[in-house]
């Protein structure tokens, strides 16, 4: 009796070892939604519409070629941003955007603001908003 203590001990650690080690293991598939050659594809289309430029330091569209169906361009998406500074104020003191009371303040041009401003409240906005691709606008990022 004195020696069967000591290995019915070991063997009774030795299950629960095997069995967290068992049941520590991922029940779902590891596999990745894409295949290694729709990947590849993808990229060398990719690289047939842009080029790198080293002095943007991004990838950006080719001379000649239009980009794909459903994505909308830089400029458009500059646009929708401008159209809300335009309307908006970031007030760092409440952490949020405010409403601008009367006439909406040109985004392009100092009427109005000053450069600085417009820059502060630019930033802001790239803090508290991100690009979703799927539904082409910017979304307010949740805290």
């Amino acid at each position: 009796m004195k020696r069967s203590l000591p290995f019915i001990a070991s063997l009774g650690a030795c299950i629960a070892l095997t069995g967290g080690l068992a049941s520590g293991q991922a029940s779902e598939e590891l596999a990745c939604e894409k295949t290694r050659a729709e990947v590849k594809a993808e990229c060398v289309q990719f690289l047939k519409t842009h080029r790198w430029n080293e002095g943007l330091g991004t990838y950006v569209l080719r001379e000649g070629t239009r980009p794909p169906e459903g994505v909308r361009t830089r400029e458009e998406v500059i646009a929708e941003r401008d159209a809300f500074l335009s309307t908006h104020r970031y007030n760092n003191a409440k952490s949020m955007w405010e409403p601008i009371p009367g006439k909406a303040r040109v985004v392009s041009t100092t009427e109005g603001c000053t450069r600085a401003e417009i820059a502060a409240d630019c930033a802001a906005f790239m803090k508290t908003h991100r690009w979703n691709e799927g539904m082409s606008k910017y979304v307010e990022i949740k805290k």
